[in-house]
């Protein structure tokens, strides 16, 4: 893509594509199955994430905690 965009600009002040230029670019994207997959692994990295800054916030908390007894 990037290659055929450096290729094939309007020239003017400014380089530019347009709009035919930009219709008969051709994209490669996942099947629906493989974007499934995808989309499954994004989401299980998001829930991995949260869980671990749960597990962060609530061993803040416990720290506090405990910084709080020693100096009472």
């Amino acid at each position: 893509v990037k290659e055929y965009i450096r290729r094939n600009p309007t020239v003017g002040a400014q380089p530019n594509l347009s709009l035919e230029q930009v219709g008969n670019l051709l994209v490669n994207t996942p099947n629906a199955e493989e974007q499934q997959k995808i989309g499954s692994f994004f989401k299980q990295l998001d829930d991995t994430i949260s869980l671990h800054q749960r597990k962060l916030d609530l061993l803040k908390e416990q720290k506090k905690g405990f910084l709080q007894k020693m100096f009472v």
